[in-house]
């Protein structure tokens, strides 16, 4: 005995229309003012003052006001020595008649003793600079600053449109049994 048995599925059909959400939050609204605070700083720099005039000095690096003061000081004295020289050898020649060879006494001196030097070299500063430092200040005001107003606080625009989801049968569910062939057995 042979059957036959069709089965076709059921299908649902769905066709959905998704929710639309907004929100838009517009902003508070403040009214009032603001006055900013301020800060005031008076700074006085500190100075540092070297005076190395001595060191240099000692060096024989002079400012121009020490080393003409030395110059005219070398030079007084040259020129009272020079003087003092020549009035002494002026009056050793007035008593040339009294004997004696003056002017072969005073060729040494006048040709090379007055030339002759000493020359002294001092390569480092007897003593050092002078610093004198003078502090810096800084002052500081603070002015504060204030806030004054109210706020308005502003409630959210909701925008909300409903999905919907429809379901229909685009197909039913069968069942369809059929006998193939020519005898039927009743005997159950």
């Amino acid at each position: 005995m042979a059957m036959e048995i069709r089965t076709t599925p059921a299908i649902l059909e769905t066709k959905t229309t998704p929710p639309i959400h907004s929100i838009e939050q517009p902003k508070a609204e403040w009214n009032g003012s603001i006055m900013l605070p301020k800060v005031e700083v008076e700074i006085t720099l500190p100075k540092v003052s070297i005076d190395q005039n001595a060191a240099f000095n000692e060096s024989g690096l002079k400012d121009n006001t020490t080393l003409l003061q030395d110059l005219v000081s070398y030079a007084f004295q040259k020129m009272t020595e020079g003087t003092g020289r020549r009035a002494s050898q002026g009056d050793q020649l007035t008593k040339i008649h009294q004997g004696g060879n003056a002017i072969a006494e005073q060729a040494p001196q006048n040709a090379y003793d007055q030339f002759i030097h000493e020359f002294g070299m001092v390569t480092m500063p007897k003593s050092g600079a002078q610093i004198e430092v003078l502090e810096g200040h800084v002052n500081i005001t603070v002015n504060e600053g204030q806030v004054s107003g109210q706020f308005r606080a502003q409630k959210p625009i909701i925008n909300y449109q409903q999905g919907r989801v429809e379901r229909s049968m685009k197909q039913y569910s069968s069942i369809s049994i059929r006998y193939l062939g020519e005898n039927v057995d009743l005997q159950v």
